[in-house]
């Protein structure tokens, strides 16, 4: 029973996150970002302010695939990799095992176009790219163990989060989740091997 409760809640805060996005990315196509506020927002996802601050930090943010629910599963899963598997290895399948709730998003079409439409708000992705480089150091460093200051686990951190920026910006959602896969094993492929320059 308690499973089922707790099944039941997770659903209902996919509606409302999806639901919040929605009317972000119709909003923002509609009107321009600088005309649309948070509270236009709420009222076109009948939720309150506070609701959408549970699940968004800005309106912007709203707008953003990968979002604080998916940097903290990212972390968690990499956490629960197995010991012996290298770092870099462990970030590849973390992100392997994250991308479904990724994919499980909607309104990429709309998105892909407001996108095209207002390219400043392509600078707002690397701040929640920033955010999962940040929570990656901890994780990583307690997997490693080594000191909080290290140089290693930071290096780790941005070139995982700049293998998924790059495969992002040039992903075609017409090619479905696979083709952002594509993308990404490619990246990692690259940095596994250490970034020589390839063949023509």
């Amino acid at each position: 029973m308690q499973d089922a409760a707790t099944g039941h809640r997770e659903r209902k805060k996919a509606e409302t996150r999806e639901a919040l996005r929605a009317a972000a990315i119709r909003l923002f196509l509609e009107h321009g970002p600088p005309a649309v506020t948070v509270n236009d927002i709420c009222d076109a996802a009948g939720v309150s302010r506070r609701t959408f601050f549970n699940y968004f930090e800005s309106k912007e943010a709203a707008l953003f695939a990968w979002d604080q629910r998916l940097t903290d599963e990212f972390a968690a899963r990499l956490a629960a990799r197995p010991s012996h598997e290298a770092p870099l290895t462990a970030l590849r399948r973390a992100m392997d095992d994250t991308l479904p709730s990724f994919a499980a998003q909607t309104g990429w079409d709309a998105r892909k176009m407001l996108f095209s439409a207002c390219p400043e708000l392509r600078t707002k992705i690397l701040h929640a790219v920033f955010r999962l480089e940040t929570r990656l150091v901890d994780t990583l460093t307690d997997r490693i163990g080594c000191p909080v200051d290290s140089l290693y686990p930071r290096l780790l951190a941005a070139a995982t989060g700049s293998a998924f920026r790059v495969a992002f910006t040039g992903w075609t959602p017409e090619t479905g989740i696979e083709g952002l896969q594509a993308l990404i094993d490619q990246a990692f492929d690259h940095l596994a091997a250490g970034l020589p320059v390839p063949a023509s």
